[in-house]
């Protein structure tokens, strides 16, 4: 009996079950439109082996989605501490729930992915009636507070290239759905460093959101603060200095230079 068999047998079947789910972690990653009966049909699985893995996966956070999968919020973290060292993940998560605590609405990171904001972590907020979204879902940059601080945080040619490539599709009445729109808006999100999404991807929520820059000073992610529009409204001032706050909080820990008109902790 060779090595690899006497540990499968020895652990109840791990060691293949681990080399599937590789194997689907890969496939999710390459085909577009993917499901799990296609998966089944492409590895020569079982349909009910393929559901048990899939399952799996989808509760340790490395596929998401139902009747579609996609690679999950773990992957984009795993990827983005390849991509930038130090990690979001690592000094992300007390920033979020400390901002929580001082808004009491739900707060959001995301990451640009594939010309969207991927929502790769949330904290959600005490109030019943709260806004929230499940991780590995993915928002319009031209539609959000997220995609738009991020955008602003770009070059000019940068964030030029992206709305050239997205269509600017109107999901409300105060979506921007043209190019010049657009620009003047993320040159007015740079000046007072901080972008509003007001209900210009769904009716009657707002948003709040500022971009996290990394070392070298370009954008890694984006940060926020949503709820029903007439609460954040009221509260907006506080909002807005705790959600420039925290980003500047997690830019710095992640090596950026601070701010230079960084709001103090009792702003």
């Amino acid at each position: 009996m060779n090595d690899t068999s006497t540990r499968t047998s020895a652990d109840g079947g791990t060691v293949g079950t681990l080399a599937r789910g590789l194997d689907i972690v890969e496939w999710v990653a390459a085909t577009p439109s993917a499901t799990v009966q296609r998966l089944a049909a492409d590895l020569g699985l079982s349909r009910s082996a393929a559901y048990r893995i899939v399952g799996m996966l989808r509760e340790r956070g490395y596929v998401v989605g139902e009747t579609e999968l996609r690679l999950g919020p773990v992957i984009m973290r795993l990827g983005l501490q390849t991509l930038h060292g130090l990690d979001i993940y690592a000094v992300g998560p007390e920033p979020l729930r400390e901002l929580v605590r001082q808004t009491e609405e739900t707060a959001f990171i995301a990451v640009f992915d594939d010309d969207q904001m991927c929502y790769v972590m949330q904290e959600e907020g005490p109030q019943v009636v709260k806004v929230v979204s499940k991780l590995g879902s993915r928002a319009p940059v031209h539609a959000s507070g997220l995609g738009k601080a991020y955008l602003s945080a770009l070059s000019d040619a940068a964030a030029g290239s992206v709305i050239e490539r997205i269509p600017l599709t109107g999901y409300t009445a105060t979506t921007f759905t043209s190019a010049p729109a657009l620009h003047a808006e993320l040159d007015r999100i740079r000046e007072q460093g901080w972008a509003l999404d007001d209900a210009e991807r769904e009716p009657g929520v707002r948003c709040i959101a500022a971009p996290i820059r990394g070392a070298d000073g370009s954008p890694v992610a984006a940060i926020s603060t949503a709820g029903p529009r007439d609460r954040i409204v009221a509260a907006q001032p506080t909002i807005v200095a705790a959600v420039r706050r925290t980003a500047d909080r997690i830019s710095v820990a992640l090596g950026a230079a601070p701010s230079p008109d960084r709001l103090s902790p009792d702003t």
